[in-house]
């Protein structure tokens, strides 16, 4: 899963014991288009919802913002602005900023106008963002086949009245042996048929009282592949003079 400070945005995407009341050819084909549609994918840039209910205290909090990713060499950058947050009917403006900047993870809040920065790929480190099983945040596309069989269950359902239109869905729960079986009870992915890409993502932890959802709202062809620029991966200079601290 991707892990941003408190914010959980993307996760390691899917897994599977092929098992569905589709057959297994239809659960087959999702998880091949998957594979091959993250090999296309060298940037995103759109909108996201972050939204975490406790159904202990019955509280609701949503981050709302932007998700920007780029594949370079020898780590990728991504950069995710959150502009608001809404809790308990109350609207926050105060931004929050997360970016991984091929070497460190920063993670930024105007409200205690503060950055924590770590180190989490020392010179002469690649990460492979795209494993299941060994990325401190994976991505939500590209991953093989191959892995996501080995770390998950798989099961296929009905969409509900409430999915992004035109999505199959997956509900995927991690195995036994799997470091995600400790953390989570079930993911659930909600696959576009257009994009071959999760555009709502669905965590529940072990204990099933909260449940996380990272959506991407506006996600289309027109978000993919459309020439971001590396400068553009940094924290915006409102950020200048923030208290920072290293890890």
């Amino acid at each position: 899963m991707t892990r941003l400070g408190s914010a959980v945005i993307v996760v390691v995407v899917l897994g599977a014991g092929l098992s569905s009341a589709w057959g297994d050819g239809s659960l087959d084909e999702i998880l091949d288009r998957l594979e091959k549609r993250g090999e296309t994918v060298s940037e995103i840039d759109c909108a996201v919802v972050y939204r975490v209910e406790d159904l202990i205290s019955d509280d609701v909090r949503k981050n709302i913002g932007r998700v920007q990713f780029k594949k370079l060499t020898p780590n990728p950058h991504f950069l995710v602005t959150f502009e608001k947050t809404v809790f308990d009917g109350q609207v926050n403006t105060k931004k929050s900023w997360y970016l991984f900047d091929g070497r460190y993870l920063h993670e930024a809040k105007e409200r205690s106008r503060s950055i924590i920065k770590r180190d989490v790929a020392p010179p002469g480190t690649t990460l492979d963002l795209f494993s299941i099983e060994n990325a401190p945040f994976p991505m939500p596309f590209g991953q093989k086949k191959d892995e996501i069989l080995k770390h998950f269950d798989v099961t296929m359902a009905d969409a509900g009245v409430d999915a992004p239109a035109d999505t199959d869905r997956l509900i995927c729960v991690p195995k036994p042996d799997s470091k995600l079986a400790a953390e989570y009870a079930k993911f659930e992915f909600f696959v576009s048929r257009k994009l071959s890409l999760p555009v709502r993502i669905v965590m529940v932890d072990k204990p099933g009282d909260k449940i996380i959802t990272a959506e991407f709202p506006d996600l289309s062809a027109g978000n993919l592949n459309t020439g971001l620029d590396a400068k553009q991966f940094r924290l915006p200079d409102e950020t200048k003079g923030y208290a920072t601290t290293s890890e």
